[in-house]
């Protein structure tokens, strides 16, 4: 009798431990492919933000890039108004590349050469080229108020069409005007 109740007990240890060792590899295993869940969910939420990450590098390199051309587009058309002689008229400025095509309207082909020479001496461009002058008229319509009575008196001016080209030159790479942090060209460095 000793010897059965021996190994009812056994048998009830070894049950009992069975089933806590099947309880322990199932709380385990459950913990174990939670955390898996949760690796994978932070390793995806990761990558997320990497690319997030790298969409935000380009972004910023995107924007430095566009700060440089706007600051040569500033000293650019800075440079022109300073060139641009009295009594010429721009009427286009078209940029392909590192060229541009201006056009606009002059009383005298004295002031069209004077912006020539003025574009030559500029530090931002060189080798101005004129492509074309022609004479153009202009009539002007205005009304004048005479005694109650209204007179519309015609006026035709005589002005030159023109049309030239020139190219940008570029900013040196190395030196930089410390007070506006602007690439100084080949022309600034050598003054």
């Amino acid at each position: 009798q000793r010897q059965q109740e021996f190994l009812a007990i056994s048998a009830a240890v070894a049950l009992t431990a069975a089933a806590i060792v099947m309880l322990f590899h199932v709380l385990m295993s459950g913990q174990l492919s939670d955390q898996e869940e949760r690796k994978a969910y932070i390793q995806s939420e990761i990558a997320t933000l990497d690319g997030q990450i790298k969409q935000i590098d380009e972004l910023q390199t995107r924007k430095e890039e566009l700060l440089a051309r706007m600051k040569v587009i500033v000293r650019v058309f800075d440079e022109v108004a300073h060139t641009v002689p009295d009594k010429i008229h721009l009427t286009s400025c078209q940029r392909s590349g590192d060229m541009f095509t201006i056009e606009g309207y002059s009383e005298s082909n004295t002031q069209v050469s004077a912006f020539l020479r003025n574009l030559n001496a500029s530090t931002w461009f060189k080798n101005p080229v004129l492509a074309n002058v022609t004479a153009d008229e202009t009539v002007t319509k205005k009304d004048l108020k005479d005694n109650k009575r209204n007179v519309i008196a015609t006026e035709t001016k005589k002005t030159n069409k023109f049309a030239l080209r020139v190219e940008l030159e570029s900013p040196e790479p190395a030196p930089e005007d410390e007070k506006a942090g602007v690439k100084k060209t080949n022309k600034e460095a050598a003054k």
